[in-house]
């Protein structure tokens, strides 16, 4: 039996289970959007598969181009046959990104990169988005997403980690995968010391738990609203700003609850 590879893909195959239609079901969704803003999310593939001829004279394999650009060797092969006549713009985009030149054909542990993936959806960041920023295939994403993985081509973990370095200054747009990541107990860029390291464990503060100096933390009040306007959590903030979430408690309690009206004073008798 074949193991639930919890894509869009694996739903297209037969499968049912409730990852693989929730991934059918976002690929459903954000399509209707485009065509609706009249975004087409495909593009001629001569100039991809010129591409790929130049990178096979320079030494490169149909493995090696599909590490860099982010898909499939079955996509690349496809393409360069001459049976995908259309292909998807990120797929185009990643196969256009690699410059001439020999390959790096280094792989690396792909901890640091399933840790990225996972802070980005704590930040509000559906895997799609993560992907059309990154320029490259969502499938291929949610299997380090999943951990599926423990390797990851050098050049496909550079480009991810620059995406994440872009996408992490700012919350994302999507509650839904900010729900999901707390629910899976994934955390966001501020709970690691260094990300890349597989030993390194997360610092995620928690409502019985100081920070680690024992202090109690002066916070940026007007942050915690912003972060809370954009549907981040309590949890969520306490983790992005390394306070505890009790601080951030008293910030809503200060900014949110109204100050109680003062008590009217009696009129003396016979006034």
């Amino acid at each position: 039996m074949t193991a639930c590879r919890r894509s869009r893909a694996c739903y297209l195959a037969g499968c049912r289970n409730e990852p693989c239609r929730a991934a059918n079901y976002r690929y459903m969704k954000r399509l209707q959007y485009d065509h609706a803003h009249g975004q087409k999310r495909r593009t001629d593939a001569t100039p991809t598969r010129v591409w790929i001829d130049r990178l096979t004279a320079h030494g490169w394999t149909r493995t090696q181009i599909a590490d860099a650009a982010g898909t499939t060797p079955t996509t690349i092969r496809r393409i360069t046959v001459g049976e995908s006549r259309n292909i998807n713009r990120s797929i185009a985009a990643g196969v256009l990104s690699i410059p001439l030149g020999r390959p790096d054909q280094g792989r690396i542990d792909s901890t640091g990169t399933t840790r990225r993936l996972r802070a980005l959806a704590v930040l509000g960041y559906p895997i799609y988005v993560i992907a059309e920023a990154s320029r490259m295939d969502t499938s291929m994403l949610q299997g380090h997403l999943a951990a599926q993985h423990a390797t990851i081509s050098a050049p496909i973990a550079r480009r991810i980690a620059s995406t994440y370095r872009r996408l992490s200054l700012t919350p994302g747009p999507s509650q839904i995968s900010r729900t999901r990541a707390a629910a899976r107990g994934w955390h966001g860029p501020a709970a690691w010391e260094d990300i890349d390291d597989p030993a390194c464990e997360p610092e995620a503060p928690t409502v019985e738990t100081e920070l680690p100096t024992g202090r109690r933390s002066t916070i940026d009040a007007d942050l915690v609203m912003q972060l809370t306007a954009a549907g981040l959590s309590k949890q969520q903030i306490a983790w992005e700003l390394g306070c505890t979430v009790r601080s951030v408690e008293r910030v809503h309690d200060r900014r949110l609850v109204p100050a109680p009206a003062p008590a009217a004073i009696p009129a003396a008798c016979g006034a």
